[in-house]
């Protein structure tokens, strides 16, 4: 009887442990420029992403110290609304804050969408190399499991077209020397099939049609990672 007990049990506390890690929150900080955190009344892509994640069934935490929207809320205030975006923020404005961002955050998974400031204001592609790289590092520092989604961020209107397509090269070399066996590292399109006629409301950043846009590709890849998280 003492025996049988046991047995029942040691399942039982196996059980409850095998549902507590299927259940347990995935941490995903999105970080990145303008694009990230969005204006008023635009819900930004994260409002799309997090509806998408959530009715797929992952339990996920947006995390970040910035919250909402730049200037006001966004038209649809329904979700986890904690993010890293900053408006005008290149890759070396990342690497000076990564390592508070990350202590703070603890994320699992981190979005990022940087670079086309970088190419706005004019740092040169080798920086914009190291810094990716280096952001990469200073994140694993951290957690040395992290998962990263690199982006290839959207077109905008009076880009240097020349510039944005090494940079899309750049990103993709990143991705493949950085990824690891312990902490991925994704490339996600953001650039094809965009418009900037048709998917933004200034000539540079999404409307919601371009908002939408940007959520599908995260999610692609997103729905793959956490899909092996569980």
């Amino acid at each position: 009887m003492r025996y049988g007990r046991w047995i029942w049990m040691l399942a039982a506390t196996l059980l409850g442990a095998a549902e507590m890690n299927a259940t347990a929150q995935v941490r995903i900080l999105p970080l990145g420029d303008s694009d990230t955190s969005s204006f008023a009344p635009h819900s930004s892509y994260r409002y799309w992403l997090w509806h998408r994640l959530v009715d797929a069934g992952f339990n996920v935490d947006f995390v970040g110290s910035q919250h909402s929207v730049v200037g006001g809320v966004p038209a649809n205030a329904d979700f986890d609304q904690d993010h890293e975006g900053h408006p005008g923020w290149a890759t070396p404005d990342v690497l000076e804050n990564i390592n508070s961002i990350a202590a703070a955050t603890q994320p699992d998974i981190v979005l990022i969408d940087l670079g086309a400031n970088d190419v706005i204001s004019g740092v040169p592609l080798e920086t914009t190399t190291e810094n990716f790289i280096l952001i990469i590092q200073r994140l694993r520092a951290v957690n040395p499991q992290v998962t990263i989604l690199l982006a290839q961020t959207p077109p905008f209107e009076g880009q240097d077209k020349v510039a944005m397509r090494l940079l899309r090269r750049a990103i993709r070399s990143v991705a493949k020397r950085e990824n690891t066996r312990e902490s991925r590292v994704y490339v996600v399109n953001l650039f094809g099939g965009f418009s900037v006629k048709k998917d933004t409301f200034d000539g540079m950043h999404p409307d919601e049609s371009g908002e939408q846009k940007i959520a599908k590709r995260f999610f692609k890849v997103l729905r793959r990672v956490l899909r092996r998280l569980r």
